[in-house]
Formats: structure tokens, sequence, C-alpha cells
């Protein structure tokens, strides 16, 4: 009897069938494509497939087979795309592997779009954010945490920026209410008022009317709303008034008289383009009427008093220290003093407070007095080496500065008082200006600048301060010739 071949042996594998031994498919999967492209290892032989064996694999065998040459995914990795045959083996309504890939790709991206657009978003508002900042700045220049509000004070000590030159030993400054002008008082040389732009720019200079180099010492200044500037002459033992440009217009030469008042009371009054000028060393004030000649008049009373510092808050209070020998004290002329645009009518009612001494209400050469937004004054009293505190009303409350180390004081001077109520000192034997925070019931030091020196930054008998709504501060550096400016 003859036997059937099998068919292996009637086919057997070449070399090109090798791929698809032991992966045939059941009649179902017929025609179907292999699941992935990439070559499976040849199946070691068994005892059911042996060649020359009667035996033939199963459905399941080939199934299984089949899924062996499937290629490995990682564990929990998303299904790939493409792989796997839709429907098989998946329990009845289970969506396909295919769609599970794709909306897990389709999530992924429409996350991605919004972290994209959320930076975008966010690079656009910081941009915003710097323009507003660049063209707030310009038009209105102020420090940063100013532009910037955050939560709770910000204090750091300011940065030297420059020197303003060509001074003769300046101890004087004020500046104009736009802080467009800086005036600066000289102790020698001619001892002129000289005017400067914001950039150090000399813009003129004046002096006291009829008076020599040697008659006159202006010491302290004060600008009011109006543009006008008040000087102190410690020779002249008066308070001149000029315009912004330093046009002369009066004198106060005394607590409750102005010389334009004590020439139109002369008898023939002022008139329209009157002159007057007054010399003390001359001890005669002088008067020209418009179409006549010029004349005297005899001297006024003297007036007692020996005004020192001038500070106007911006309420146009002014404060003036008196360094009189017989009467050491701070004036104190309302608000209402400076409000008609000429001083003929002089008659401020001022008061004073204080007296020479070392005890709580006394001075030993006061300086200068300040205010702060609550409206209590403060004053640098020089000789006691302390900053005397008093109410608004002119009552004592006490004084600090008066310790050694951090925070105290030596021979205090000029003073100024920012928004933030910080005030600043400066102490001519420590070379420094101290800043102190008065915001709460008592002072709190916070820092000092300068230090002796020649260089930037550094003062040589510093002795008085003004400050400006942009944040700058102009310190005279008096035996370094020179105005520095610094900068929040």
């Amino acid at each position: 009897m003859s036997t059937i071949p099998s068919d292996r042996e009637a086919n057997p594998a070449g070399p090109g069938d090798q791929e698809t031994v032991g992966t045939a498919s059941s009649p179902v999967d017929a025609g179907k494509e292999p699941a992935s492209e990439t070559p499976s290892e040849p199946l070691e032989p068994s005892a059911g497939n042996a060649p020359g064996g009667q035996d033939h694999p199963t459905d399941q065998e080939e199934s299984q087979a089949s899924k062996g040459t499937e290629p490995d995914e990682a564990e929990g990795a998303p299904p790939l795309e493409g792989t796997g045959t839709a429907g098989e083996g998946a329990p009845a309504g289970a969506k396909p592997a295919l769609v599970y890939g794709a909306e897990a790709l389709a999530a992924e991206e429409r996350v991605r779009r919004r972290r994209l657009l959320v930076l975008l978003a966010g690079l656009l508002l910081a941009l915003v954010g710097t323009i507003t900042l660049i063209v707030r700045y310009a038009t209105r220049p102020e420090p940063l945490p100013d532009l910037v509000p955050l939560p709770g004070a910000v204090n750091y000590a300011p940065h030297y920026l420059f020197s303003i030159l060509g001074l003769d030993k300046p101890v004087g400054v004020a500046l104009s209410s736009q802080g467009d002008r800086i005036y600066v008082s000289e102790s020698a040389g001619d001892r002129l008022v000289k005017i400067f732009d914001r950039n150090g720019k000399l813009l003129g200079a004046f002096a006291p009317p009829r008076t020599t180099q040697a008659q006159r010492a202006p010491v302290y200044l004060a600008t009011d709303a109006s543009g006008r500037v008040f000087v102190t002459d410690r020779l002249q033992r008066a308070l001149f008034v000029y315009d912004p440009e330093g046009t002369y217009l009066d004198t106060i030469l005394g607590p409750d008289l102005t010389l334009s008042e004590y020439v139109s009371s002369s008898g023939e009054g002022l008139g329209p383009g009157a002159a007057y000028a007054f010399n003390a060393f001359e001890h005669v004030v002088y008067r020209k009427l418009a179409g006549e000649a010029e004349g005297t008049l005899p001297m006024p009373p003297a007036a007692g008093w020996s005004p020192l510092g001038v500070r106007i808050d911006a309420t146009g209070r002014m404060l003036i220290t008196d360094v009189s020998e017989r009467h050491q004290c701070v004036l104190d002329f309302p608000s209402d003093t400076l409000l008609p645009p000429t001083l003929s009518g002089f008659d401020p009612h001022a008061t004073a407070f204080g007296s020479d001494g070392e005890g709580l209400d006394q001075f030993h050469f006061p300086n200068v007095a300040v205010t702060d937004s609550q409206g209590k004054i403060y004053v640098t009293d020089g000789n006691n080496g302390r900053i005397s505190v008093w109410d608004a009303g002119g009552e004592p409350l006490f004084h600090f500065g008066q310790i050694a180390g951090e925070g105290g004081l030596h021979l205090p001077r000029g003073a100024a008082i920012d928004d933030h109520d910080r005030l600043h000192v400066v102490d001519v034997v420590a070379q420094s200006v101290m800043v102190y925070d008065v915001t709460g019931p008592e002072p709190r030091y916070l820092f000092e600048f300068g230090g002796w020196g020649l260089g930037d930054g550094q003062f040589n008998y510093p002795n008085d301060i003004a400050l400006d709504e942009t944040g700058r501060l102009y310190v005279t550096d008096r035996e370094n010739n020179r105005v520095q400016v610094w900068s929040y």
C-alpha cells in the first residue's frame, strides 16, 4: 500500500518560507497580514511537528504561536497606533486598541496646547507690565517700591548717582516744588546762592542787593508752592526772599516785620516800580520810587532774632530756627502766612516754642525743624547731639539720638522727611546721613549712608539735605566743594 505524503514532505520549507514556519493561521485569519513586520525567530521543533511526524498543530496551538510573534509593549504604555487587530480577543462592546491610542494622543495634544496658551498669556502680561512701568517712570519718576506696590515696607539705602561741582563750600540746599531746580548756598568765595538743573548744569546765581561778599553769609534755604526762594543769612540776621530766577523780592526783618511793609508804612508807600534794599552793616534802608532818585530811610528797630534754619512743609507752614543769644527757639508761622503774592502786609501771628538749654523743652543751637505726615515736629538740636520731637501744637514729646553705637548722633544739622515718613538727618561728625522710620510711636533706626572720604559717595563735612518726589537726595558736601546726588 502506498503512503500518502504529508504536507511537509510534499512541500518542504524552503529558505524563503522560514519566516512563516509555525505561524499558520486558521481559515478565519486567511489573507490577513502578519501583526508585525518584524520577523519572528524560528520555533524550535516539538514532538508534534518534528519532521516525519504524523501530528498536525491544532487551531489553539496555531493561535498561540501566532500571538508569540507580536512585538512586546512597554509595561503601562498606551497602545501603539496600528497594533493589534480590531475586535481580536476583545469583549463585546469594547473599543478597539487603535481608538484608545488615538484618544490618548489627542488628549496629550490638548494638554500641550493649553500649556502653550498659558505660557503665551504670561509672557504677554509681563510685556504689558514692563511697558507700563517704563511709561510710568518716564512720565512720573518714582522709586521702584512706589511704582510696584509691595506688601509691607521696603527700606534700603540709596545709591550714589553723581556730583554737582563748581561750588565754594556749599552748606544749604533746597529744591523747587517741581524738583527741576536745585538751589545751593555757598559759605566761601563770593558767598552766592547758585541755581542748577537736575543734571547739574549751572543756570544762574544771586545774592542780597547792595551787599558785598564780606557782608553776607547764606546758610539754609526753602521754597514755597509759588516758587519763591527763602534764604537765611547769618551776618544780615534776616531772611531774604527771591523769585525762582533769583530776582530779589523782599526781606523778612523779624518775626512780624518785612522790609516792604516797613517801606510802605514810611509815608509814601511803594507804588508801581518801587525798589528797596537792606544792608545791616550800613544801618540804612535804600528806597527808590518810580521817577525819583534813590533815597534812604533809617533802619527799623532791631528784631533781636538770628534766623538759621528754614523749612516750608507741604501745607505752607514755615518753621524757622532762631539761634539768638537770648532766646534759642523755633518760630512756627501758620500756612496762611505765605499765601499773599507779596509780603507788604506781613502779619503772621507766629508762635515760638523752646528755649536755651539741655532740658526736654530746650535747644542748644537748633539747626532745622521739619514735620512728618501727622504734623509732629523734629528739630535737629545740634550741640545737644539729638533730635527733639514736638507735637503739632508745640508741646515737647521726647528726644532721641543721644546713644552710643548704631543710630546714635553726634552733631546733627540738616534734615528732611520723605513721603514714607523716613527722617533723614545729616551728621557732620559721623560724616554720614542717618535714616529713621518715624511712623510709629518711637523712631526706629533704619540705616546710614556715606562715610568720610574724598571719593564718590563719601563726605567731608556734609551739612544739609533735600529730597524730591522721584527718590533723589541732594546732600551738600562742604569740604569736597560739591553737592552729591543719590537715589532710592
